[in-house]
């Protein structure tokens, strides 16, 4: 460890000397950072638990890629972990939970973006769906109502859920920690999202969830760089605006935002945060800030100097694979190149209800 420490200025200026559109660097290091994914998929427990994710982090790289060759290699080892989960989900059980009628639909969804397309299975979920009121997948009902401060978080102690407005766990009286509006509208505008582009209902409407953005604002950084609870939902809020990285952004679109990512990135190369750096870096060039802006370069030098001999980004010796595989992921989603597909958001009426024209 000592000696990569002292290794990485030299790594650092190695890179930043580079021509600034030097693509192959990037380009490799984006190829190397798959194959990470592509052996953690290979997996079946890691595939039974994050099977869905990890096709969509194939599905969304090989879409936004400007590499043929990441394209093509992202798009088969999607289509190759889709077979695989439509082989194991070839029957809707009956009598799901809201939370299972989502997990299904995640899976089903990016199945079906990658070619593995099952009709019946889709039309199910949409009539299972509708059983359910929007508490149960979000919380609350955007539509009546801005994202609540009295959603209690599972129970420390015994990972219990319990009813809205509860302060104390049910089962072991432990008490209860809130949740933050903040994590509330996140998560609501992911699962919005996420019907939306299924093309099923989850709960509500986009827009519904978009119109409150501004009771979250503004946003305040964290003052514990473990807290990422606000710069994450700040990036999701542009993933789900540009389709995953898609389509460009204006700055006066989602102001906040963008000054919030534009003035937070630097800190995360401070922190050695390589996770989160990935995601302000695509952002912020979704809101079509160049690679050769100073700060997006410094970005990309440093996950550049950053990835781990084994093609990786984050802490090697990470026993948790969600954090292995996720950071992996933002790592390539900061060094690749981009086909932008022009500007435009994903729901235009979403921007309607923010009432920006």
């Amino acid at each position: 460890m000592r000696a990569f420490c002292l290794l990485l200025p030299i790594l650092l200026a190695a890179c930043q000397s580079r021509p600034p559109n030097d693509a192959a660097l990037r380009d490799q290091a984006a190829l190397r950072g798959l194959e990470v994914l592509r052996q953690i998929a290979r997996s079946q427990q890691h595939f039974s638990d994050y099977g869905p994710d990890l096709m969509w982090a194939f599905y969304t790289l090989s879409e936004a890629s400007a590499d043929p060759l990441f394209k093509q290699q992202a798009r088969a080892h999607g289509r190759a972990a889709a077979r695989r989960w439509r082989d194991t989900h070839r029957t809707l059980p009956p009598n799901l939970s809201a939370i299972g009628i989502y997990n299904w639909a995640s899976g089903s969804s990016v199945a079906d973006d990658l070619g593995l397309i099952d009709d019946p299975i889709r039309h199910a979920l949409a009539t299972a769906a509708k059983r359910f009121p929007p508490e149960d997948y979000l919380d609350f009902n955007p539509a009546r109502e801005g994202p609540p401060s009295d959603i209690p978080a599972s129970c420390e102690r015994c990972r219990k859920s319990n009813p809205r407005g509860e302060k104390f766990c049910r089962r072991c009286g432990q008490r209860l920690e809130m949740k933050s509006p903040l994590d509330v509208l996140y998560y609501a505008l992911v699962a919005t999202y996420s019907g939306h582009h299924y093309g099923i209902w989850m709960g509500g409407e986009f827009a519904d969830v978009v119109q409150w953005l501004p009771s979250v604002r503004p946003y305040v950084p964290p003052s514990d760089a473990n807290d990422t609870a606000v710069p994450y939902a700040v990036t999701h809020i542009v993933y789900t605006f540009n389709d995953y990285s898609l389509f460009r952004l204006r700055p006066e679109w989602l102001p906040a935002e963008f000054e919030y990512i534009r003035s937070n990135a630097q800190s995360a190369i401070r922190n050695h945060d390589p996770e989160l750096l990935g995601e302000y870096i695509d952002s912020l060039q979704a809101f079509g800030v160049p690679d050769s802006d100073p700060l997006v370069r410094s970005g990309i030098d440093y996950l550049l100097a950053r990835q781990n001999p084994d093609g990786s980004w984050g802490d090697p010796a990470e026993q948790d694979v969600y954090t292995r595989y996720h950071t992996t992921w933002t790592g390539i989603g900061g060094v690749m190149r981009y086909a932008w597909r022009g500007e435009r958001v994903t729901v235009p009426e979403a921007l309607r209800r923010l009432k920006i024209k």
